[in-house]
């Protein structure tokens, strides 16, 4: 073989093993990085969700109900609610798109979702109240059954991020073996 030949077969190998590195990280991205992106999305949206709720629910316990300021509490109520509206429906649309959710996050989001339609109309009726100045009615619909319904809507928001976590690390796992065995490729 001519001098020329063996360059020219070095440069073949050389580009061709260019070529499998570039194959390899774009599947790496696409399929290992991809999925942990999604994952941590999912996890985001959650405890998004969960600041939300939590900010509705710090903003009713510091509301002063006989003397209390009205509209700018009504106002952070109804930007908490926006919030944690935006972000049920990320979480929504998160599970959609993973293949490994479980029956038990199904379950959990169900919870989730319909408790979150209870307690925004449990809000809607107390801002009615405060708005009309019934103060007296909204203090006692926000300690018997907003306060309640909160509490539960925290409750199961937690126990969808918890099981998503729990689920998270099986596929975490797989995921892990899957990079390390693309990384060793990309050695050889």
């Amino acid at each position: 073989m001519t001098l020329k030949g063996q360059i020219s077969l070095c440069l073949a190998a050389f580009f061709l093993a260019l070529a499998g590195q570039i194959f390899l990280s774009f599947y790496q991205s696409g399929t290992v990085l991809r999925e942990l992106d999604d994952q941590m999305g999912r996890f985001n949206a959650i405890s998004r969700f969960q600041g939300g709720v939590e900010s509705s629910i710090s903003i009713l316990e510091a509301y002063r109900w006989e003397n209390g300021e009205t509209e700018e509490m009504l106002e952070k109520l109804q930007a908490a609610c926006s919030t944690s509206n935006a972000w049920l429906w990320r979480i929504r649309s998160n599970m959609d798109g993973l293949q490994n959710v479980s029956d038990e996050q199904w379950v959990l989001y169900g919870a989730v979702e319909t408790t979150y339609g209870s307690y925004n109309t449990l809000l809607e009726e107390l801002e009615s109240y405060l708005s009309s100045g019934q103060e007296a009615k909204a203090s006692q619909l926000y300690y018997n059954k907003v306060s309640v319904c909160g509490g539960y809507l925290s409750q199961y928001t937690m126990q969808l991020l918890k099981a998503s976590i729990l689920d998270a690390q099986t596929t975490y796992t797989e995921i892990s073996e899957l990079g390390e065995r693309i990384a060793l490729m990309q050695i050889v």
